[in-house]
């Protein structure tokens, strides 16, 4: 129990980092409502960024389902807009796909698909102490599955392209 923790611990942690790149201005005004706190003006900005394809956006919509910072959580839709994103090759997106199976927020807990995820995200993560503490809670994880799990894993990550949910 203790263990888990500690994985969801590091998880979140990594999960909570900023994301970076060049977007819109209604996903710059997002965010900076977002970084306000106030959250449903955030999502008022995001939310049409997200439909047009904007795969930042659709992590932050996704988030903000999640963590319920509109109301009460949403896994569903959270679940929706981080495949979007995810199915983009967006690492955050993936990171919180990874999150939800471990969690089982809105899909039964998998620790298989959690790892999947998770490590199709370390790919993407850029070298430093946030991907280092992602890949200590993929090597924790690892070592609570069996082979058959491990190997179906593996499988799953091999055969993921960019496209698929």
């Amino acid at each position: 129990m203790r263990r888990a923790r500690g994985i969801v611990a590091a998880l979140s942690l990594v999960g909570a980092m900023a994301i970076a790149g060049a977007a819109h201005a209604g996903y710059d005004e997002g965010m900076a409502y977002y970084q306000k706190g106030d959250y449903f003006r955030a999502l008022s900005e995001l939310k049409p960024e997200a439909e047009n394809g904007n795969a930042l956006a659709q992590v932050q919509v996704a988030g903000i389902y999640q963590y319920g910072l509109v109301g009460a959580a949403n896994y569903g839709e959270a679940l929706k807009w981080y495949r979007q994103a995810a199915a983009k090759g967006n690492a955050d997106a993936m990171l919180g796909l990874g999150l939800m199976y471990e969690l089982g927020q809105g899909v039964p807990k998998d620790r298989v698909e959690s790892v999947k995820w998770l490590t199709l995200a370390s790919t993407r993560f850029p070298q430093g102490p946030d991907r280092n503490r992602l890949m200590t809670a993929i090597d924790t994880m690892r070592q609570q599955m069996s082979n058959d799990q491990l190997d179906t894993a593996q499988r799953l990550i091999d055969a993921w392209k960019p496209g698929e949910p």
